[in-house]
């Protein structure tokens, strides 16, 4: 009887778990590509970003990113981020300039 209330216990706890969340989603590191291979998000494991919005532009942002709620945010300065969706490991860009929002990044390296 014990070990049957036990389980359901822990059943409970790790069905609370996936309704509430376990914190933010991973993303892996690495560089994320447009399709036509013209901007591109690189992920460092320190938290750190390089975003290439145009391979035609100099300026590249880099900054610190944080990840909450399946949203990327690439923090530059207090004035400037850039925010993108996480769906399927894919990044959705969302808000910015010079990058037409639903834009979609992949994995690539």
């Amino acid at each position: 009887m014990i070990k049957k209330i036990v389980t359901l216990g822990v059943l409970i706890i790790m069905s609370l778990g996936l309704f509430v969340g376990c914190g933010d989603i991973e993303l892996k590191k690495g560089i994320y590509e447009t399709e036509d291979g013209l901007a591109s998000v690189t992920l460092f494991e320190d938290n750190k970003f390089v975003f290439n919005r145009n391979i035609m532009t100099s300026y590249r942002p880099e900054g610190s990113y944080s990840i909450k709620k399946e949203k990327l945010i690439l923090h530059v300065t207090d004035d400037e981020e850039y925010i993108f969706n996480i769906k399927d490991g894919q990044l959705i860009f969302v808000s910015g300039i010079e990058i037409e929002p639903g834009t979609i990044f992949k994995l690539k390296y």
